[in-house]
């Protein structure tokens, strides 16, 4: 088979899906990664075959980039009719304050079919001429969508975090099924139809979600939808680094890994004050701190404590085999990889909505995260199955952080729940099991 993997282009999106793409070439199968030309280097780094479609002038942003004031208005209108449990808010709050502005950098609010579409006419140029037989798609990046039912090929969603998409489809949904006026739109429809019918295709279900999806998030974490799924697990992938010549030796007291991922850090500078009352937990106990934050998240910090090593980057598969515990911000790709390396968590967590602080100008509106979208789903799963605990930083004092800390360094049970967090990940089928079944489909689907 020819298989496309069309992605936003951010190596958090990447890195998830390096496995199962080597498990295809593995299998025989020609596979190729479409994105934004930023996306290329680190592509052709991880031993795949990078396909760049777009302007490679006109760079993504993501939340981060300005919107009228009108857009936020509108949707916050469509987000008082849906009128949300609490819990399906966070979901959807993720969804319309996140996931849409990063589908806008390729598929531009308000646009029309008239209008450029750069990246989605490449790419549908490209799948036309290529003929794949299976095209992957970011949820993020619908364009792939669009340019596999141009091709006539197969197509699946392949998610690398959360399913917001499918689970606020089921809101709008079931808000459709009750009496009384519903949101004035869907704006998951609204961001692709302009893309679809720009090449002549009716936005439906299937071209909003896929004739099936590919889910790597564990068990524990997903939520729950309507849409047919393939589990997969999560093998833990990150670029690499020569190993650091003091990670040859076992550590001469317990080692503790503080992490705050890469994603949030590359689309915002701010947001970081938590970061000096972290340091300041670990700084009188006897413990050896790897910290992975750049210069950003250390502003401010005159001098690191003696026991704290700081570090830009060091992959987590290099750095978790000798923790034992790992600090971290609840992302996904963070809770997956230690839960497949068997250490106890604690994930950075407060009371604050799923949400993002507006800061007006010009009549533009820009953001800035206030925490992690995926924290506190992941820091419940960790919590519950007793694999770490919650560092509430809004909350907790300095003193009653480091104690989280020293109960799971000092309490087996935090190893024991660990283990079974990992347990749960051999359950699922891995990149390569899951081959077969992705090709049975593709005979199926493909028109």
């Amino acid at each position: 088979m020819r298989v496309v993997f069309a992605l936003w282009p951010n190596p958090a999106h990447l890195y998830p899906l390096v496995p199962l793409a080597w498990a295809m070439q593995s299998a025989g199968h020609e596979v190729r990664v479409a994105s934004h030309p930023i996306l290329a280097d680190s592509t052709k780094a991880v031993g795949l075959t990078p396909v760049a479609v777009g302007d490679p002038q006109l760079m993504p942003m993501g939340p981060g980039r300005p919107q009228p004031r009108s857009v936020k208005e509108r949707l916050d209108r469509i987000t008082a009719a849906l009128d949300l449990s609490p819990a399906d808010k966070d979901v959807w709050d993720v969804f319309y304050q996140f996931m849409l502005p990063s589908m806008w950098d390729f598929h531009p609010v308000g646009s029309t079919a008239a209008d450029p579409h750069p990246v989605l006419d490449d790419l549908v140029e490209f799948t036309r001429a290529w003929q794949p037989d299976l095209v992957l798609w970011d949820p993020c990046f619908p364009a792939g969508a669009v340019a596999a039912r141009a091709a006539g090929a197969a197509h699946a969603r392949l998610l690398w975090g959360l399913d917001y998409f499918a689970s606020t489809m089921d809101r709008f949904a079931e808000r459709a099924a009750r009496p009384g006026p519903g949101p004035e739109a869907n704006p998951l429809v609204e961001t692709m139809r302009p893309g679809a019918e720009r090449h002549g295709l009716d936005v439906d279900d299937e071209l909003l979600l896929g004739q099936w999806t590919v889910d790597p998030t564990p068990a524990g974490v997903r939520l729950p939808t309507s849409v047919r799924t393939v589990p997969v697990r999560w093998v833990p992938f990150a670029a690499q680094e020569a190993l650091p010549h003091w990670l040859h030796r076992r550590p001469e007291r317990p080692r503790v890994a503080l992490s705050l991922g890469l994603s949030q850090r590359m689309y915002f500078k701010g947001g970081w004050d938590h970061v000096p009352g972290l340091l300041r937990m670990v700084a009188d106990l006897d413990v050896e701190v790897v910290a992975t934050l750049n210069a950003d998240q250390l502003a401010g910090i005159p001098e690191l404590p003696e026991n704290v090593r700081a570090l830009d980057y060091l992959p987590l598969t290099q750095l978790l085999p000798s923790c034992a515990a790992l600090v971290h911000h609840g992302g996904m790709g963070t809770f997956a990889s230690a839960a497949a390396l068997r250490v106890p968590q604690l994930i950075t967590d407060s009371d604050d909505d799923n949400g993002m602080i507006t800061i007006e100008a010009d009549g533009l509106e820009w953001s800035m995260a206030t925490k992690h979208i995926e924290s506190s789903v992941t820091a419940r799963c960790v919590a519950q199955r007793g694999a770490g605990l919650v560092l509430d930083i809004k909350n907790l004092s300095v003193e009653a952080m480091q104690k989280q800390l020293v109960r799971v360094l000092d309490e087996p049970s935090f190893r024991e729940g660990a283990d079974s967090l990992y347990e749960d990940l051999l359950a699922t089928p891995s990149p390569t099991e899951i081959v077969p079944v992705l090709e049975k489909l593709t005979r199926r689907h493909r028109a």
